[in-house]
């Protein structure tokens, strides 16, 4: 569609918006939890997820770059991705924590390892479902709107990166350190 039309596959959510909205929701959730997860394989599934995604909206972005639609696909991906890609990293995060506790324990056996970095990738895990159904709402009803110009998307995405990025440097500290 991309390269023989020209054409964006995003209108194909119109007419269907709660569908698509949960549908996005319950995708983005199981892979933020297999990333999290995939740390038990001593962070080589995490690892194999977070290649495949990337090299999936890469291959995709060159894709709509190579013909000419980079603006629009990513005033589509930019509202929802600015809180949708750092729940997924934090998810990779996560899955590194529990990585960490098997591969490098340090001073702690690995079950006390496990409960020390388990604690902090689910209170990681806490903050990244909401995050993913916030994006999911956007991804399924703002994003693929027509009626909203491209500017719109762009500030909308801007604000809520800023937003997340101020909340993330609020200055308060897990009491696990």
């Amino acid at each position: 569609m991309v390269r023989d039309r020209g054409e964006l596959w995003m209108g194909s959510i119109l007419g269907v918006e709660p569908l698509a909205s949960s549908n996005i929701m319950i995708n983005n959730i199981r892979v933020a939890f297999n990333a999290t997860a995939g740390g038990m394989t001593a962070g080589l599934l995490t690892t194999y997820i977070m290649l495949f995604n990337g090299l999936f909206l890469g291959a995709i972005a060159a894709l709509v770059g190579q013909s000419g639609l980079a603006f629009p696909f990513w005033a589509f991906v930019f509202p929802h991705g600015a809180l949708e890609l750092p729940a997924i990293f934090l998810a990779g995060g996560a899955g590194f924590l529990l990585a960490r506790a098997i591969v490098f324990p340090g001073i702690y056996r690995r079950v006390d390892a496990l409960k020390r970095y388990g604690l902090q990738a689910v209170q990681l895990v806490y903050g990244i479902v909401p995050l993913l159904i916030i994006a999911g709402v956007i991804e399924g009803f703002f994003s693929p709107n027509p009626a909203i110009p491209a500017p719109v998307k762009y500030a909308t995405g801007t604000i809520l990166l800023i937003g997340l990025l101020a909340y993330f440097n609020r200055g308060h500290h897990s009491p696990i350190e």
